[in-house]
């Protein structure tokens, strides 16, 4: 009796820790159109999943633990119908009316990346902006930066922010590639995209592809390993230079520096690293290792 009294006391205050250090967290957005300004100052209409009712051309990261649950709360702002699904994850799609709502709930059990977006008139709804990141982290206190990878044709996005507008997408040639809404040297400014870290720190890189072209991230000086996949043709735990992310992967890159100096990271395809074909006015960072 004794014994069995123990095992349930053992039980209750550990259950107890777990219930306590489980936390809801709760995200909203709201569906937004507004304009994208360029690095170039070029303008285009644009659309994008922001945290209150005001356009930003940042797509919300949303950030959690991997003992987090996380309840996302999605307005559609706009005027038209759209749509909120997450990546492979099972009962997160929905379809919602100008001015309706929708809440969905997210567990994670492992640090991963998913990739949220806007799912009706594919690939439409998510060129003109609206897909963005959620990163589910180990520990509060991992060292974590967000790359939200996109393209933009000018013309595309004029024409497509037109209702039941099309454009054949085997002409598309983009003329400008963001990080985080942002090209080079205005990236730069991003926190949550330079790396700017020490020797022997331990770097978590969440990257998404969410534009409509492959993108080949080159890091100079080191060579990243894949902490986490969900892209069409790279394996969890490669250890590279480049990796080649087509539209909708995701992946998550561990880098452990371990020499001090500046290294640049860019996309390998050159014509993504200019905008409006100046370079290096596109997909373009450099990383300071102290």
């Amino acid at each position: 009796m004794l014994f069995i009294n123990r095992f349930l006391l053992f039980l209750f205050f550990f259950g107890s820790i777990s219930i306590a250090t489980a936390n809801k967290v709760t995200q909203n957005l709201f569906i937004n159109r507004g304009v994208f300004t360029t690095v170039k100052s070029t303008t285009f209409p644009y659309f994008a999943f922001n945290s209150t009712t005001t356009f930003a051309p940042l797509n919300t990261v949303i950030s959690i633990l991997k003992t987090d649950t996380l309840i996302i709360n999605v307005t559609n702002n706009d005027t038209i119908k759209h749509g909120f699904n997450v990546k492979n994850y099972a009962g997160t799609s929905f379809t919602i009316n100008p001015a309706a709502s929708i809440s969905t709930t997210i567990i994670p059990t492992q640090r991963s990346v998913f990739i949220y977006y806007d799912h009706l008139n594919y690939p439409k709804n998510t060129y003109m902006g609206l897909a963005g990141m959620i990163s589910v982290k180990d520990k509060a206190t991992d060292i974590v930066y967000y790359w939200n990878l996109k393209d933009h044709l000018t013309s595309y996005n004029q024409q497509l922010a037109i209702t039941n507008a099309t454009v054949n997408w085997s002409n598309y040639y983009p003329d400008y590639f963001t990080i985080n809404g942002k090209s080079f040297p205005d990236v730069q400014l991003d926190p949550t995209v330079k790396i700017n870290n020490n020797v022997n720190d331990t770097i978590y890189i969440y990257v998404t592809n969410t534009g409509q072209s492959m993108h080949s991230l080159h890091f100079h000086g080191f060579h990243p390993k894949a902490a986490y996949v969900d892209c069409q043709k790279i394996k969890a735990n490669w250890v590279k230079d480049t990796w080649g992310l087509f539209s909708m992967d995701a992946i998550i890159l561990k880098m452990v520096p371990d020499k001090k100096g500046k290294y640049s990271v860019h996309d390998h395809n050159l014509v993504a690293v200019t905008g409006g074909n100046t370079h290096p006015n596109g997909m373009f960072t450099i990383m300071q290792i102290n």
